[in-house]
């Protein structure tokens, strides 16, 4: 435990059952297919694209390629490997809500996670945001993680002492807010995003996506 942040999140990663994209729930991999074999609406068309067995999608500045047949992820034309387990479980989730509602809704206001529903029982303990990882890996270089953040198209935001947003895939937009460490108080960072996010996915979702924007970073 570092005293100035308190405990880490734990990494669903290190886990077996949690380290590979063929794990993942398999009726969400057939509704990446089902988006393949159905024509899309105008609300999606030149978001996704289509070929005869692959979706692609913009994600974080990158386009993925989903092959549900062989249920890998990768980006195209990028030296990144396969997509990791909860980038994965992130992008079918998104599909899987946008084969229901076709589109994202529209941005209402900024929050923090314990603004959710349940959100303040479910992110503690291991569930905690992955934002206490940048507070620790940032606390005092808030001008290298701006510089990070844009290999993964981040832009600077007007939030904390040091603040970027992703607009991780049209629609789907996250922010950082950091505060380097000072004689007084340590460093802090917050995430933020669309108080909308719960209506699209569940809490252990919005706990992924936290994680896999620090493990980018």
């Amino acid at each position: 435990m570092n005293p100035l942040i308190g405990e880490l999140p734990t990494d669903p990663e290190t886990n077996a059952r949690y380290s590979h994209l063929k794990q993942l729930n398999p009726e969400w991999w057939q509704r990446a297919v089902a988006l393949i074999a159905t024509p899309l609406t105008d609300q999606i068309t030149g978001i996704l694209k289509t070929t005869e067995d692959t979706l692609e999608i913009p994600w974080f500045n990158r386009v993925v390629s989903i092959h549900p047949a062989t249920r890998t992820m990768n980006y195209i034309g990028d030296r990144q490997p396969q997509l990791r387990y909860q980038d994965g479980l992130v992008i079918l989730a998104l599909l899987n809500y946008l084969t229901k509602h076709r589109q994202l809704p529209p941005d209402t206001e900024l929050i923090n996670e314990n603004h959710l529903t349940g959100g303040t029982t479910f992110f503690r303990g291991p569930h905690l945001m992955a934002s206490v990882i940048l507070a620790q890996s940032y606390s005092n270089n808030g001008g290298e993680l701006i510089k990070k953040s844009q290999l993964w198209g981040g832009q600077p935001a007007p939030y904390g002492e040091f603040g970027v947003k992703f607009e991780i895939f049209p629609g789907l937009n996250w922010t950082i807010a950091l505060w380097e460490s000072d004689p007084e108080f340590p460093a802090r960072a917050q995430y933020l995003f669309d108080r909308k996010l719960d209506r699209i996915f569940q809490l252990d979702i919005i706990w992924a996506l936290g994680n896999l924007v620090a493990a980018k970073l």
